[in-house]
Protein backbone atom coordinates (compact mmCIF):
# COMPACT_ATOMS: atom_id res chain seq x y z
CA UNK A 1 0.00 0.00 0.00
CA UNK A 2 1.82 3.33 -0.94
CA UNK A 3 1.01 6.81 0.91
CA UNK A 4 -2.07 7.70 -1.13
CA UNK A 5 -4.04 4.35 -0.02
CA UNK A 6 -3.12 5.32 3.18
CA UNK A 7 -3.78 9.10 3.38
CA UNK A 8 -7.23 7.38 1.93
CA UNK A 9 -7.76 4.75 4.57
CA UNK A 10 -7.07 7.34 7.52
CA UNK A 11 -9.67 9.92 5.84
CA UNK A 12 -11.66 7.01 6.22
CA UNK A 13 -11.77 5.69 8.88
CA UNK A 14 -11.33 9.48 10.84
CA UNK A 15 -14.65 9.93 9.66
CA UNK A 16 -16.03 6.63 10.19
CA UNK A 17 -15.46 7.82 13.85
CA UNK A 18 -16.68 11.22 13.69
CA UNK A 19 -19.89 9.70 12.19
CA UNK A 20 -19.91 7.11 14.93
CA UNK A 21 -19.55 9.89 17.92
CA UNK A 22 -22.37 11.98 15.88
CA UNK A 23 -24.53 8.82 15.97
CA UNK A 24 -24.13 8.49 19.55
CA UNK A 25 -24.26 11.92 21.00
CA UNK A 26 -27.47 12.44 19.25
CA UNK A 27 -29.01 9.37 20.57
CA UNK A 28 -27.92 10.30 24.15
CA UNK A 29 -29.39 14.12 23.08
CA UNK A 30 -32.78 11.91 22.37
CA UNK A 31 -32.91 9.90 25.50
CA UNK A 32 -32.45 13.05 27.60
CA UNK A 33 -35.20 15.05 25.42
CA UNK A 34 -37.48 11.56 26.22
CA UNK A 35 -37.09 11.84 29.80
CA UNK A 36 -37.95 15.31 30.13
CA UNK A 37 -41.38 15.08 28.13
CA UNK A 38 -44.30 16.21 30.50
CA UNK A 39 -47.19 14.02 30.70
CA UNK A 40 -50.84 15.60 31.34
CA UNK A 41 -53.91 14.14 32.21
CA UNK A 42 -57.63 16.00 32.76
CA UNK A 43 -59.44 15.96 35.99
CA UNK A 44 -63.05 15.92 35.88
CA UNK A 45 -64.92 16.90 38.70
CA UNK A 46 -69.14 18.07 39.06
CA UNK A 47 -70.76 21.13 39.52
CA UNK A 48 -74.35 21.12 40.40
CA UNK A 49 -76.70 24.24 39.12
CA UNK A 50 -80.05 25.38 39.65
CA UNK A 51 -82.47 26.88 37.00
CA UNK A 52 -85.66 28.30 38.15
CA UNK A 53 -88.68 29.41 36.00
CA UNK A 54 -91.95 31.12 37.11
CA UNK A 55 -95.57 31.61 35.48
CA UNK A 56 -98.55 33.47 36.39
CA UNK A 57 -101.66 31.66 35.12
CA UNK A 58 -105.99 31.42 35.74
CA UNK A 59 -107.44 28.48 35.75
CA UNK A 60 -111.32 28.83 35.64
CA UNK A 61 -114.68 27.16 36.92
CA UNK A 62 -115.01 23.11 34.86
CA UNK A 63 -112.38 24.43 32.61
CA UNK A 64 -108.08 22.89 32.46
CA UNK A 65 -105.40 25.01 32.64
CA UNK A 66 -102.51 23.24 30.38
CA UNK A 67 -98.30 23.81 30.15
CA UNK A 68 -95.54 22.47 29.05
CA UNK A 69 -91.57 23.10 30.14
CA UNK A 70 -88.79 21.94 27.85
CA UNK A 71 -85.74 21.05 29.95
CA UNK A 72 -82.70 20.71 27.60
CA UNK A 73 -80.17 20.03 30.17
CA UNK A 74 -78.55 16.40 30.97
CA UNK A 75 -77.46 15.48 33.99
CA UNK A 76 -80.83 16.27 35.60
CA UNK A 77 -80.84 15.14 39.65
CA UNK A 78 -83.99 16.81 40.87
CA UNK A 79 -87.50 18.55 39.44
CA UNK A 80 -89.73 20.29 41.73
CA UNK A 81 -93.62 21.95 40.53
CA UNK A 82 -95.10 24.40 43.21
CA UNK A 83 -98.32 25.55 42.25
CA UNK A 84 -98.84 28.84 44.75
CA UNK A 85 -101.98 31.05 45.16
CA UNK A 86 -104.12 33.07 47.01
CA UNK A 87 -108.18 32.41 47.30
CA UNK A 88 -109.96 35.28 45.38
CA UNK A 89 -112.64 34.73 47.38
CA UNK A 90 -111.99 33.94 51.05
CA UNK A 91 -114.31 35.70 52.67
CA UNK A 92 -118.18 36.35 52.11
CA UNK A 93 -119.23 39.61 51.21
CA UNK A 94 -122.48 39.10 53.29
CA UNK A 95 -122.48 35.25 54.78
CA UNK A 96 -119.40 33.67 56.12
CA UNK A 97 -118.14 30.50 54.67
CA UNK A 98 -114.53 28.89 55.92
CA UNK A 99 -113.54 26.87 53.02
CA UNK A 100 -111.50 27.72 49.95
CA UNK A 101 -111.50 26.77 46.21
CA UNK A 102 -109.77 23.45 45.75
CA UNK A 103 -106.95 22.98 43.38
CA UNK A 104 -105.03 20.20 41.62
CA UNK A 105 -101.83 20.10 39.55
CA UNK A 106 -100.64 17.11 37.41
CA UNK A 107 -97.64 16.67 36.22
CA UNK A 108 -96.11 14.52 32.99
CA UNK A 109 -92.64 13.60 32.42
CA UNK A 110 -90.06 12.53 29.73
CA UNK A 111 -89.86 8.57 30.13
CA UNK A 112 -87.35 7.13 32.64
CA UNK A 113 -88.92 9.75 35.59
CA UNK A 114 -89.88 8.25 38.52
CA UNK A 115 -91.49 11.05 41.57
CA UNK A 116 -90.91 11.07 44.31
CA UNK A 117 -94.66 10.41 45.56
CA UNK A 118 -96.76 11.06 43.37
CA UNK A 119 -96.84 12.92 39.89
CA UNK A 120 -100.38 15.35 40.88
CA UNK A 121 -101.37 16.91 44.31
CA UNK A 122 -104.45 18.28 45.34
CA UNK A 123 -105.41 20.45 47.87
CA UNK A 124 -107.42 23.96 49.19
CA UNK A 125 -103.90 25.20 50.94
CA UNK A 126 -101.36 26.53 48.92
CA UNK A 127 -98.62 25.78 47.74
CA UNK A 128 -98.89 22.08 45.98
CA UNK A 129 -96.06 20.34 45.17
CA UNK A 130 -94.77 17.61 43.44
CA UNK A 131 -91.20 16.48 42.94
CA UNK A 132 -88.69 14.08 40.77
CA UNK A 133 -85.51 12.76 42.40
CA UNK A 134 -83.65 11.43 38.90
CA UNK A 135 -80.36 10.68 38.89
CA UNK A 136 -77.25 11.51 41.06
CA UNK A 137 -73.47 13.31 40.56
CA UNK A 138 -71.15 11.10 39.48
CA UNK A 139 -67.94 10.90 41.30
CA UNK A 140 -64.20 12.91 40.17
CA UNK A 141 -62.26 10.96 38.00
CA UNK A 142 -58.82 11.22 36.12
CA UNK A 143 -58.78 10.56 32.66
CA UNK A 144 -55.91 10.03 30.62
CA UNK A 145 -56.83 11.86 27.11
CA UNK A 146 -54.93 13.48 24.21
CA UNK A 147 -57.29 16.48 24.47
CA UNK A 148 -60.29 17.53 26.29
CA UNK A 149 -62.54 17.35 23.07
CA UNK A 150 -61.60 13.42 23.33
CA UNK A 151 -62.43 13.94 27.49
CA UNK A 152 -65.82 15.03 26.55
CA UNK A 153 -66.35 12.33 24.87
CA UNK A 154 -65.55 9.78 27.35
CA UNK A 155 -67.44 11.10 30.20
CA UNK A 156 -70.94 11.78 28.13
CA UNK A 157 -71.31 8.32 29.11
CA UNK A 158 -71.13 9.15 32.61
CA UNK A 159 -73.86 11.86 32.20
CA UNK A 160 -77.35 10.69 32.98
CA UNK A 161 -79.71 11.61 29.64
CA UNK A 162 -83.17 10.32 32.02
CA UNK A 163 -86.06 14.10 32.25
CA UNK A 164 -84.58 15.34 29.05
CA UNK A 165 -87.46 16.64 27.14
CA UNK A 166 -90.85 17.90 27.46
CA UNK A 167 -92.56 18.09 30.90
CA UNK A 168 -96.52 19.02 31.19
CA UNK A 169 -98.66 20.57 33.97
CA UNK A 170 -102.39 20.72 33.83
CA UNK A 171 -103.89 22.70 36.71
CA UNK A 172 -107.78 22.02 37.63
CA UNK A 173 -110.49 24.06 40.00
CA UNK A 174 -112.88 22.84 42.20
CA UNK A 175 -114.47 26.66 43.29
CA UNK A 176 -117.07 27.13 45.96
CA UNK A 177 -120.04 26.80 45.07
CA UNK A 178 -121.27 29.91 44.27
CA UNK A 179 -121.94 31.43 40.60
CA UNK A 180 -119.81 34.43 41.28
CA UNK A 181 -116.72 32.27 42.22
CA UNK A 182 -115.84 31.65 38.51
CA UNK A 183 -111.45 30.37 39.48
CA UNK A 184 -108.68 31.83 40.53
CA UNK A 185 -105.15 33.37 39.36
CA UNK A 186 -102.47 31.10 40.25
CA UNK A 187 -98.09 30.99 40.29
CA UNK A 188 -96.24 27.66 38.98
CA UNK A 189 -92.28 27.36 40.42
CA UNK A 190 -90.35 25.02 38.49
CA UNK A 191 -86.94 24.47 39.50
CA UNK A 192 -84.38 21.49 38.77
CA UNK A 193 -80.97 21.01 39.22
CA UNK A 194 -78.26 19.23 37.13
CA UNK A 195 -74.85 18.49 37.52
CA UNK A 196 -72.09 18.88 34.73
CA UNK A 197 -68.15 18.59 34.14
CA UNK A 198 -65.54 20.40 35.19
CA UNK A 199 -62.74 19.72 33.29
CA UNK A 200 -59.06 20.63 34.62
CA UNK A 201 -55.42 19.70 32.39
CA UNK A 202 -53.35 18.75 35.51
CA UNK A 203 -49.62 17.23 34.89
CA UNK A 204 -48.30 13.55 35.65
CA UNK A 205 -45.42 11.81 36.59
Amino acid sequence: MDRKDRIVVLVGVAILVIALIGVMYHEKEYTGAEQTVEKYAYNVDWEEKTVTLRDEGHVAKGEISNYTYSIDHDGLTHVKFELEWNDDLAHGFILPWNWSDTLDMKVSAPGNVKFSGSSSATGSTSPLVVEATIGSVPSSMQINASNETEVRKIIDSYISKDGKGSWGIDVGIQTKPFFFDRGNDFTICVSYTYYEPVITKVKVS
